[in-house]
């Protein structure tokens, strides 16, 4: 697979990156030493202490050293592990997206890769980078479709792929509009660009969860979907795209925990299409799955728009993560006139996991990027305070990202360039 060069702009925002992990990282090990060292649960395993005998500084009388010696000890600590991970919103690949990749892919071909110029140095930076694929892949683009029912270019897989994710969430209210054979060339595409998936199976074989391993720790990424376009949940076989049940979904995470996950993530396709708040399914599910200990992180989708984050007992769901590539809400070709101005915004959360005190994985520090997509000419994804291009007007880039923050709330601190600094 080709990658793309980096612009010094961009290896500049991806060392700044770095330099923020490392940071983090070097936080999370003195934070734990320091709560182990003052509040150590009983029965906790005590540090590892390194024991020397060394000669005291006197001698006897004959000037020979003294026959006794001092016990001097050091404590060494091993470093706490920790990754960081960045999550994304909708891909949502309208007809006019997929001709703006046709015009930089050239005959017979689609390249969506400068789509993603800006924010790849921010995806590819982190440990662990998901997407949400809300629209099928095409098995040979000899059958694209578009708006209601999606079938498109599988180029974007090796898009997905050069941006840096790891995996993907594929459970959307489209995962059907191609049959089973549509969830079979969406799944090949992807993992033929070698890009994880969870939220679509054609067998029992492939039903588990997607799964990542950094710095040591096991993770588990699990998806599913509320919604179904023109039809009605479960489908049959239910594998093949797996509902918003809390009883099932607390299931597969336990067994997830059971097989050796350390960290947990859900990526969730709910809600009330076009609105920045949750409704109160949503709100009841996150405090229901939330309050178990084996779901860690939500990720949440389908609203096309920024949803609030909530954080409960150190766990965070963020609600909404936007559109992130899409046409809405649209132009004087299609206009979609439900959709308001914030379908253009979209957000990069970001999280630093690692050991707690107490033994377990979770969250030690999040944040955020807001996202706008430039559909006026290059459909490129604009990090907002990371990489703003020069010619868009800044009052309609700060316009965006005050919509974001306001939705977003307190729960995660923007992030910006100087964040990095």
């Amino acid at each position: 697979m080709t990658r793309m060069i980096l612009s010094p702009r961009e290896r500049r925002v991806a060392w700044l990156l770095t330099r923020l992990v490392l940071f983090g990282a070097f936080a999370i090990g003195a934070l734990a030493v320091r709560d182990i060292v003052q509040d150590r649960p009983d029965g906790g395993d005590p540090p590892f202490v390194a024991t020397t005998m060394v000669p005291p500084a006197g001698t006897g009388t004959d000037g020979a050293p003294a026959a006794t010696t001092t016990e001097a000890t050091t404590t060494t600590w091993e470093p706490a592990r920790s990754f960081t991970l960045v999550a994304t919103g909708e891909l949502l690949v309208h007809e006019y997206v997929a001709d703006r990749a046709a015009d930089y892919g050239g005959v017979g071909t689609w390249d969506f890769r400068p789509m993603f110029r800006l924010v790849r140095p921010i995806l590819s930076g982190a440990d662990v980078a998901l997407c949400h694929l809300e629209t099928p892949l095409s098995a040979d683009n000899s059958d694209l479709a578009y708006y209601p029912g999606f079938r498109v270019p599988f180029e974007l897989a090796d898009a997905i792929a050069d941006a840096g994710y790891d995996g993907c969430s594929v459970a959307s209210n489209h995962s059907l509009d191609a049959g089973t054979a549509g969830v079979a060339s969406t799944l090949d595409h992807l993992e033929r660009a070698g890009v994880a998936t969870t939220g679509m199976a054609v067998d029992a074989a492939g039903d588990v969860p997607a799964t990542f391993e950094a710095d040591g720790i096991s993770i588990a990424h699990l998806s599913y979907t509320d919604l179904m376009n023109g039809g009605s949940l479960p489908t049959e076989p239910a594998r093949l795209v797996p509902r918003v049940d809390a009883g099932e979904i607390l299931a597969d995470a336990a067994a997830a925990r059971a097989t050796g996950a350390e960290f947990v993530v859900l990526s969730l396709h709910w809600g009330t299409e076009y609105e920045t708040a949750a409704n109160s399914r949503q709100e009841t599910l996150v405090e229901t799955l939330l309050a178990s200990p084996d779901v860690d992180l939500i990720l949440g989708h389908g609203t096309h728009v920024p949803q609030p984050v909530v954080e409960q007992n150190g766990k965070y769901a963020v609600v909404g993560l936007g559109n992130f590539l899409s046409n809405q809400p649209g132009d004087e070709r299609r206009m979609c006139s439900e959709c308001p101005v914030a379908t253009q915004d979209g957000l990069i959360a970001w999280f630093a996991v690692g050991d707690l005190p107490d033994g377990s994985v979770g969250v030690v520090d999040a944040g955020y990027v807001p996202t706008w997509v430039r559909r006026s000419s290059t459909y490129e994804i604009v990090p907002l305070g990371i990489d703003e291009p020069a010619d868009v007007d800044p009052a309609v880039l700060a316009e965006s990202a005050n919509r974001t923050a306001a939705v977003v709330g307190q729960a995660l601190r923007r992030l910006t360039i100087d964040s990095f600094g």
